[in-house]
């Protein structure tokens, strides 16, 4: 059994997770089992609050992205083995959960099928951004209660759609939950949720309601705002653009490296995608949430806000071309980003 206090459990497991420590990690999560602490917990409490930190220390540029990928490799390993380690019992229910089409970030996803499957639940985690054909002709099989999808990013707000929309048409209720729309239920709403509980404990009572009542999930599929769809479909064109003139008038960037100037286009397309997330949920503080976000990324890698306020500039004249509602919301960004500290 292991002696460390489980009132610092979480800095404990970090600190394997960072270092790489697997075998350290895993036996530390069993042992936590064994002792009568709740599956629930052990994730919820360890696991998630791990990656939070590692995350949060990329951002403060602390720690690098091979750092960040050991650790999540670690938190894995632990998942998996606390898992094989759950005493079998004859399942509650079936629910099928997926990421959103195109987002890679899976951890946060297996992390939530593992507190499913800790609550009683037969779980079948289908990890990162299956695309939304393949997932209708797993639930056709399967015909679970239902997809539960998760979103980490508002930028995959689309895959989210596209994955409803199977969902619904197969007659299968849906959940939406993830980072990007935490908190924000008419988010969920908005993304084909058929319901929007706030955590673990609302996401099981809803699914004891469905198995009892099944929801009615036939409406029409949910569609794109055209001007949404044109922004999405365009977005490196219009940062290719946007780059040349940022080129231009921020000097530094005449000594960036190729990653530097790659990291840049990247970044400019990501302004532009998150605008579009924000135009479709009608929801500013989506756009000013992330250029809060890169602020701080950029600034703690020595990137003075002067050259993102002379990229969203960049950005105004490329982005009318395919939506004129995209200048006012750059031009709002610009005025929120002179207005934080």
């Amino acid at each position: 059994m292991s002696t460390v206090d489980f009132n610092d459990h979480e800095n404990w497991f970090y600190e394997r997770a960072i270092n790489g420590k697997t075998n350290e990690a895993v036996r530390f999560a069993v042992d936590l089992l064994d002792s009568g602490t709740s599956h629930a917990r052990i994730v919820s409490d360890v696991f998630a609050t791990s990656q939070r930190h590692v995350g949060d220390r990329w951002q403060r540029n602390e720690i690098s992205v091979a750092d960040e990928h050991v650790a999540t490799g670690v938190t894995e390993s632990a998942l998996y083995a606390v898992s094989s380690n759950q005493q079998s019992e004859p399942p509650l229910g079936n629910v099928v959960v997926a990421c959103a089409e195109g987002d890679w970030h899976s951890i946060a996803g297996h992390m939530f099928s593992e507190q499913l499957r800790g609550a009683g639940l037969a779980v079948t985690f289908l990890g990162a951004s299956t695309p939304s054909d393949e997932v209708a002709r797993y639930i056709q099989r399967r015909r679970p209660d239902a997809l539960i999808v998760t979103c980490n990013l508002a930028i995959f707000f689309s895959g989210v759609v596209s994955l409803a929309n199977v969902a619904h048409a197969l007659g299968i209720p849906v959940l939406v939950g993830g980072r990007a729309v935490k908190g924000a239920p008419e988010r969920a709403r908005r993304l084909g949720s058929d319901a929007a509980p706030a955590d673990l404990a609302d996401v099981l009572s809803t699914l004891a309601q469905w198995r009892e009542t099944p929801p009615a999930v036939e409406h029409p599929p949910l569609l794109l705002d055209p001007r949404v769809a044109e922004l999405e479909s365009r977005s490196m064109i219009i940062a290719q653009r946007a780059f040349l003139k940022l080129s231009a008038a921020f000097a530094p960037m005449e000594h960036y490296t190729p990653r530097q100037r790659d990291r840049t286009l990247e970044d400019l397309r990501y302004i532009v995608e998150f605008m579009a997330a924000a135009e479709y949920m009608g929801d500013l503080t989506i756009f000013t949430e992330f250029l809060a976000w890169i602020d701080e990324v950029l600034r703690s890698r020595k990137v003075p806000r002067a050259a993102l306020q002379l990229g969203l500039e960049a950005l105004i004249p490329e982005l009318v071309t395919a939506d004129p509602g995209g200048g006012r919301l750059v031009r709002e960004g610009l005025e929120f980003l002179a207005n934080v500290g």
